[in-house]
């Protein structure tokens, strides 16, 4: 990441800006959302606790620690990623999200919550995220 951190502040001009966001190394709450209702399922957790998103922080921090850019701004902000099912949050996961980890508990009460929640039941991961904007020294 500090590579293509470096790589971006070589081929903007003294002055110009760079938008990073990352999700945030927390676990991410999960949703059943049924006729405006949310009910909590549990959380989603990471395997290798959520490494790759500190590496991110840390590649950051470092170029600004370096004098390549400074940070002026940083904005934390939660988006919520919808899925109709279970099932296909679960293929979801697997498909982008390898260390992703779902507790068994979780798996079952997201199950539960679904098939009592009706028709138009939908999941619902909380992402909660971090944009910081760099300016070019």
């Amino acid at each position: 990441m500090v590579h293509a951190l470096k790589q971006a502040h070589a081929l903007l001009q003294p002055g110009g800006l760079l938008l990073d966001i990352h999700d945030l190394p927390v676990p991410h709450a999960i949703e059943v959302r049924s006729a405006g209702i949310a009910h909590k399922a549990g959380w989603l957790l990471d395997r290798v606790d959520f490494v790759n998103e500190r590496s991110a922080w840390n590649a950051l921090a470092q170029v600004v620690s370096e004098g390549l850019f400074t940070l002026e701004d940083e904005r934390e902000f939660t988006f919520s990623v919808y899925i109709d099912d279970p099932p296909e949050f679960q293929k979801w996961l697997a498909d982008r999200w390898d260390t992703a980890y779902l507790p068994e508990k979780t798996i079952q009460r997201l199950a539960d919550l679904f098939q009592q929640a009706g028709q138009n039941a939908r999941v619902v991961l909380q992402v909660p995220a971090r944009m910081s904007r760099l300016k070019v020294a």
